[in-house]
């Protein structure tokens, strides 16, 4: 028999509690009163799997890991435990989380339901799901591979009763996000030049990243108010209309799980293995809702289930613009209480010459993490990197009586052309 659970068919299956079904008065087993938890053939790990890989495999030990670097091999072979893998530019770090997945699933330390793996693009996510095809004779368009919007819409459909929202609720892309705050304020006469849509759009997204709600935001001032109201009035149009914009579909789906014990329990049995890349560009709410999946806080300490590793570079943390917090990796590493850390700092893009000037200058950097990328490439005899002096341009705000200094990084000499004539333009 299909049953179907917020439109997700799945296979039916009796669901049990603490190993027996739930029983009626009359001790005929029953689901739950909030309904069946989605179940298929991607199931989470039956008891009796290992634990996970020992430490020191050999790379000969499977065709997987030939042809990986000592520090790939480490990262890909790590035992049970969370981890932190601090990938420079161009280690392979992609090759390293799909070789871990595959690595696992190979040697029966997961299930394909078992694991949870986040990207931050589509084209990352078909990237994974493409390599791990090649190397596994398994289907893996069923897996739970995707970007953190793209899991927490189908978390969503599989529970959208719970999380409030029709079955077939639509999402809004940023265009339809602004012509929905435009229509609201025509409606209630809001004087966009106070407060232009964009602004608005903005504001909202923001404070959906930072996990609050209308009635959640610090107001301090008439201005700060009016912008409340209307982040309400667009709450209340989006839900009589039946539609979530990508902020909310991240939202809604932590408040899932952390009101609903039953399902967030389940999702933390069932995903074993939480894998995340760019984990640098993670922001508050995202860092929260990966809380959630991998355990709870006990007497002031998260308590978690399974192993969750976390691939990303502080050194390329440049979208804190629109809400990322590098700071969720030396969080994780605290909150996690990870025990294996390891640099993939072998470089396979660039040459030496290009890595000794990155290298020397986010040496300057403070509070990072630190590696030195290398590379066995040699220099190049055309260097990629220009120095200019910027005379005047009001877009970067450099000029000569500040006597700051610009350094433009391309990524071919041919591109370079470009730059110099639109600096010279600039004067």
């Amino acid at each position: 028999m299909d049953l179907k659970t917020g439109g997700m068919p799945h296979i039916s299956v009796w669901l049990f509690a603490a190993g027996r079904p739930v029983p009626r008065a009359s001790g005929a087993p029953v689901f739950l009163q909030w309904g069946m938890l989605p179940q298929d053939l991607f199931s989470a790990p039956p008891p009796g799997l290992p634990e996970g890989p020992t430490a020191g495999t050999n790379r000969n030990a499977s065709p997987l890991l030939q042809g990986l670097n000592d520090e790939q091999l480490a990262a890909v072979t790590l035992p049970a435990g969370h981890a932190l893998i601090l990938a420079g530019a161009g280690s392979g770090k992609t090759r390293v989380l799909t070789t871990r997945i595959a690595w696992l699933l190979q040697n029966g330390y997961a299930t394909p339901g078992g694991i949870l793996a986040v990207t931050f693009t589509n084209k990352a996510a078909k990237e994974m799901i493409a390599r791990l095809s090649a190397m596994l004779p398994v289907n893996v368009r069923g897996m739970w591979i995707g970007t953190f919007h793209g899991l927490c819409n189908r978390l969503l459909r599989a529970h959208h009763k719970l999380a409030g929202l029709p079955q077939s609720f639509q999402i809004l892309d940023t265009q339809d996000q602004l012509s929905a705050i435009k229509r609201l304020c025509k409606q209630f006469n809001v004087d966009e030049e106070r407060f232009p849509p964009k602004q608005l759009v903005y504001f909202i997204a923001n404070c959906k990243e930072e996990g609050m709600r209308p009635g959640d935001v610090p107001t301090h001032d008439a201005d700060s108010r009016k912008k409340v109201e209307i982040y309400q009035l667009y709450e209340d149009q989006c839900q009589r209309e039946g539609v979530v914009d990508f902020g909310e579909l991240m939202l809604r789906s932590f408040e899932l799980l952390r009101d609903n014990d039953p399902v967030r329990e389940h999702y933390q049995r069932r995903f074993q293995h939480i894998l995340v890349d760019e984990f640098q560009d993670t922001n508050r709410l995202q860092y929260a809702w990966l809380k959630q999946l991998a355990g709870d806080v006990a007497n002031d300490r998260l308590v978690t289930r399974g192993s969750v590793l976390a691939v990303g570079d502080d050194d390329q943390s440049i979208y804190a613009f629109r809400g990322a917090r590098v700071g969720n990796m030396a969080d994780f590493v605290r909150e996690f209480d990870v025990k294996h850390q390891i640099k993939l700092e072998q470089n396979y893009r660039s040459y030496s010459n290009i890595l000794d000037s990155a290298n020397e200058l986010i040496s300057h950097n403070s509070r990072r993490l630190g590696k030195n990328l290398r590379t066995s490439q040699g220099r190049e005899s055309r260097y990629g990197c220009m120095r200019h002096r910027v005379i005047s341009t009001k877009r970067s705000g450099w000029s000569t009586r500040s006597g700051n200094w610009c350094a433009t990084m391309v990524s071919s000499a041919a591109r370079s052309r470009s730059c110099i004539a639109a600096m010279l333009k600039a004067g």
